[in-house]
């Protein structure tokens, strides 16, 4: 057995997992309250639309600029919000496998494939913040994502400076100027792929992502989607 493996089985041993939900012993989220997460279907972030390809509706796509939108979960949903409040802010961090598996899950639901010649790209948070938190938490969404399904991560985008967070601005308007030329890509000496997708744990206005995308696009991207945990 493995350094890794050991690790985990004396962390079991001494620390059983519980459910995050019920608290039974066993796992992370039991099987019972795992059935229990109700997915969303894919709509446009912008207006609402139904969209079954996951594809942005054209008027709302001139200003997102992200051509396939993938959220399964509401953040509105008491579990799926427990889940990433645990991942993100109580450093769960054995989650990011099932948060990634439960996307893979969605995608399969509704027949989508993810283009596999792009990139991963999370966004990035701040190095002071992420020294606060210890972990970046779509980046590590990201890795589990990328062995699930075989794409490549590239942590390609880093942040200029430090901005307040999202969650703390109410208006579109000032979420929008709050991330404006947040970002920059970390090394210009590396070429940005033609297909990226961007991760992220939650999208509400879509503001983060729409200026990481424009970024991306200023330095060559041409087809971006973008896949979050849940829609706010």
């Amino acid at each position: 057995m493995r350094t890794a493996g050991v690790r985990e089985w004396l962390l079991d041993l001494l620390f059983p997992r519980a459910c995050l939900q019920c608290r039974a012993e066993g796992a992370l989220l039991c099987r019972s309250c795992r059935a229990g997460i109700t997915p969303i279907g894919p709509a446009c972030p912008a207006c609402g639309s139904r969209r079954l390809d996951a594809r942005l509706c054209p008027s709302c796509y001139k200003q997102w600029r992200i051509q396939r939108f993938i959220a399964p979960f509401a953040y509105r949903d008491p579990l799926a919000r427990t889940l990433i409040h645990s991942f993100k802010y109580d450093r769960v961090q054995d989650l990011a496998p099932l948060l990634a598996d439960e996307v893979m899950r969605w995608l399969a639901r509704y027949h989508i494939s993810l283009p596999k010649d792009a990139v991963f790209v999370p966004i990035p948070l701040h190095p002071n913040r992420e020294r606060e938190r210890g972990f970046n938490q779509a980046e590590l969404f990201g890795r589990a994502l990328s062995r699930a399904s075989g794409i490549p991560l590239r942590p390609l985008l880093r942040r200029t400076r430090g901005t307040p967070p999202q969650s703390s601005l109410e208006s579109h308007a000032a979420r929008q100027a709050n991330v404006a030329d947040a970002f920059g890509i970390g090394d210009p000496r590396v070429s940005v792929p033609q297909k990226i997708i961007l991760l992220d744990d939650v999208a509400t206005s879509g503001a983060t992502l729409r200026e990481a995308a424009r970024t991306l696009r200023a330095h060559g991207a041409r087809t971006i989607w973008a896949v979050v945990i849940a829609k706010g």
